[in-house]
């Protein structure tokens, strides 16, 4: 088994040491890896002389989402799975190439494909997936976690083992950056395959409100919210400040953060259903509702804290309101969702979807609660060879799921 040893930055350029020889990336920040001396993208899949059986023989060929050759091939191949039948394919397309252009995807994304040693330029895949490098607390400490999307093998080649094989690599290659390695990814096939995996199926609990539903008005005095997009930078900027005492328990906890580029990347997966299927002349512009809290404001410097807030997105592929992140108090709880719903009724949504609400707003609304089979949300933490099996996953919510 080839493999690619170590890879380093010097100033703009970043080299890989493979087998001795120094190889530079294509692009700067852009890269591709590949195992081999020779890389010459675009070999047509007729060319590959021998495919192998035998997953130990697999070597990487890793390429950044932006070597247009590498990607458009593998979104061919993916279409089926996650664009068929409701995108053609060059709607699919469409679809990804603006996510792949987000500022997100541009700093945190790499896909990776399992190829064989004896075609190490081939476009004949045998398993792909992506991965997104974002930042996260572990027991209260920053460091990095990898959310893994889009595993897939192609139809000839399943049944052998390869994705197991590419995730079980990818895990080593973590291994090389971190000493923790702290990964999520979303099950549709179950929990059993990925759980054997280390990837370990937390709650999947969620509330789907119809958007005519109708909230009685409060007893209390109205709050007055604003509009998330307004303050997006503050709102994240909070949710860290806060979930950075919220971790430190002492044990085991993970947190990934809610950063604003990550909220324009839903922001821009909504705008590309708003347009494909919808009749509106525009998209939406709401990001959510948030409250400041003016007490805190009055001891400190800075222009008040967002206290309480739900970011949210439209889906217009499911006709939903997605809640990515909700932080809200009982005592103003039903205003924020009655904000919600009047926001999905605008826009013509059918419900309003919250992943694993507090216990008090899922008690609220339990006739509206029900438990997932699909998008599984699995977390992998990794301390040298051992499995942390008891973690808790603090915002366990959609703005995690990519």
């Amino acid at each position: 088994m080839r493999a690619l040893h170590q890879y380093k930055h010097q100033g703009d350029n970043t080299v890989a040491t493979y087998q001795g020889l120094r190889l530079p990336w294509g692009k700067a920040h852009l890269p591709l890896w590949v195992v081999g001396y020779d890389v010459e993208v675009g070999v047509a899949m007729e060319e590959v002389e021998e495919c192998i059986q035998d997953p130990r023989d697999a070597a990487f060929l890793l390429g950044h989402t932006h070597e247009q050759c590498i990607q458009e091939h593998a979104d061919k191949l993916t279409h089926s799975e996650w664009g068929a039948p409701y995108l053609t394919m060059e709607q699919y397309f469409e679809r990804e190439k603006d996510l792949y252009a987000t500022e997100f995807a541009e700093a945190a994304m790499t896909a990776y494909v399992l190829v064989p040693t004896t075609a190490p330029n081939t476009l004949d895949f045998l398993a792909y997936l992506e991965v997104f490098k974002r930042p996260c607390l572990y027991t209260g400490t920053r460091t990095y976690g990898y959310s893994i999307d889009a595993v897939f093998t192609p139809v000839h080649h399943r049944r052998k083992g390869y994705a197991a094989t590419l995730l079980q690599r990818i895990v080593e290659l973590f291994h090389d950056h971190d000493g923790v390695v702290i990964s999520n990814l979303y099950s549709d096939i179950g929990p059993r395959f990925y759980s054997d995996k280390g990837w370990k199926v937390h709650s999947a609990d969620e509330l789907v409100l119809p958007s005519t539903h109708v909230i009685p008005p409060d007893e209390s005095p109205a709050v007055h919210l604003l509009p998330v997009e307004s303050a997006l930078d503050r709102v994240c900027r909070d949710d860290l400040m806060y979930m950075e005492q919220a971790t430190k328990t002492g044990s085991p906890s993970v947190y990934f953060l809610l950063t604003p580029s990550l909220v324009q990347w839903f922001q821009v997966r909504s705008h590309f259903y708003a347009r494909t299927k919808t009749a509106f002349p525009s998209p939406p512009r709401s990001l959510g509702v948030y409250l400041l809290d003016h007490e805190v404001e009055k001891n400190s410097t800075m222009m008040g804290v967002a206290t309480e807030y739900m970011v949210w997105t439209h889906d217009f592929e499911y006709s939903e309101l997605t809640i990515l992140r909700c932080r809200v108090s009982e005592a103003h709880g039903r205003a924020f969702v009655r904000a919600a719903v009047a926001q999905a009724d605008e826009w013509s949504l059918a419900s309003v979807c919250l992943w694993n609400p507090e216990r008090w707003l899922a008690a609220a609304f339990s006739e509206f609660m029900t438990t997932r089979t699909d998008d599984l949300p699995s977390l992998l933490v990794r301390e040298g060879v051992d499995d942390k099996h008891h973690v808790t996953w603090f915002g366990n919510e959609k703005y995690c799921w990519v």
